[in-house]
């Protein structure tokens, strides 16, 4: 508990207004208390949420930090504008896609979890969007069938994976496809940004849109490294390597918004943000 309290305590929204994530925190033990499911916005004028009342970490920080939980998710708008289209790979419940939504021209939400994908729908019926679509499927380097794995990653079991660490509570069986064919599919006539969180799965993803990525280069935010990987064996190094024969370079997001060059892969569990070298942003620096 004590580590919890430590790691809330350090985060942006924790020091920016340290009384109004406070009050926060007393609403939801109240929701928790009376089985209330909140609904509240992302961004002040944003689009709308409902969490469940319950103890995971997913539901816990969204509500307390908002969009502040992650740089990624605060800053998100620095890669996606009027106009553009977004594909959230491991939408879970739908904080990238609820942030994007109100300004994008399309966003395609990619969530094969059964409660997780159920939550997302909910809430994108909640704030009425028609221009996003969401897809219960998981993406992969191949279409097919496959376990998803419920690791009980920070407390939360919507951490899923198609990686077997050892570690899960459970699995379902879920349909596989690619961001290629996904794309081809849904006639999207562009791809501006790409967010994948997939658990270890990221290399794959970017193995099965070659094509699409080599096409439109967008701007990919990935999660590198994950712990999930690195226990089921698997190659940290290639979802970097992938993007990097396309001719991306690689950036860390910072705490202020700034986006700081990779000069070599982390080691470290993080998120990367990846620019072609032709996007406009690159060649203007």
């Amino acid at each position: 508990m004590l580590r919890r309290i430590c790691k809330l305590v350090n985060q942006p929204a924790f020091r920016e207004a340290p009384l109004t994530v406070i009050g926060r925190g007393v609403a939801w033990s109240f929701a928790v208390l009376t089985g209330r499911s909140p609904v509240f916005e992302l961004v002040k004028g944003g689009a709308k949420l409902r969490v469940p009342p319950d103890l995971r970490y997913t539901s816990v920080s969204t509500f307390l930090l908002r969009d502040t939980s992650e740089p990624e998710l605060r800053y998100v708008q620095k890669f996606v504008g009027p106009g553009d289209v977004f594909v959230d790979v491991g939408a879970n419940i739908g904080l990238f896609t609820l942030k994007v939504a109100p300004a994008a021209a399309r966003v395609v939400a990619v969530e094969p979890g059964k409660e997780a994908g159920e939550q997302l729908d909910a809430n994108v019926a909640l704030n009425g969007f028609t221009h996003v679509s969401v897809v219960r499927k998981a993406l992969s380097d191949q279409p097919g069938r496959a376990a998803l794995f419920h690791n009980p990653l920070g407390h939360d079991p919507q951490a899923f994976s198609l990686l077997n660490d050892g570690h899960d509570a459970e699995s379902e069986t879920v349909e596989l496809t690619t961001l290629d064919t996904l794309v081809e599919q849904l006639g999207l006539p562009r791809l501006d940004c790409v967010k994948i969180d997939v658990e270890g799965g990221e290399g794959a993803v970017i193995a099965g849109g070659l094509s699409a990525l080599g096409r439109f280069h967008p701007t990919v935010i990935f999660e590198m490294n994950c712990p999930t990987l690195f226990r089921a064996g698997g190659d940290p190094a290639a979802a970097w390597n992938l993007l990097a024969g396309l001719g991306y370079r690689f950036f860390q997001l910072g705490k202020d918004g700034q986006l700081a060059p990779l000069a070599a892969r982390p080691l470290e569990f993080c998120n990367v943000v990846a620019r072609h070298e032709a996007s406009p942003a690159l060649r203007a620096a």
